[in-house]
């Protein structure tokens, strides 16, 4: 079952994040209809699916950004009252 979720989740990186984010509103649309089914219940899924592809695309960036940044050698100032 590992190696199936791997398998999965491999191929969703393969996709465009502009592509995912357009099916993102699709499955969220599904979602929010909240008729316990199956359809419903796989909505939820890759609505969950494709956010953690969202989430760790932020991650990424986040990280890219901080070791784009010079480093400072003051310490941050705080004020004191």
């Amino acid at each position: 079952m590992k190696e199936e979720i791997e398998r999965l989740a491999a191929w969703l990186l393969e996709y465009d994040e502009k592509d995912l984010n357009q099916l993102l509103q699709h499955f969220k649309a599904r979602m929010e209809q909240g008729e316990p089914s199956p359809e419903w219940e796989r909505a939820v899924i890759a609505y969950f699916m494709i956010n953690g592809v969202r989430v760790k695309n932020t991650l990424k960036h986040g990280k890219a950004v901080k070791r784009i940044r010079p480093p400072t050698h003051r310490p941050p100032l705080h004020c004191i009252k």
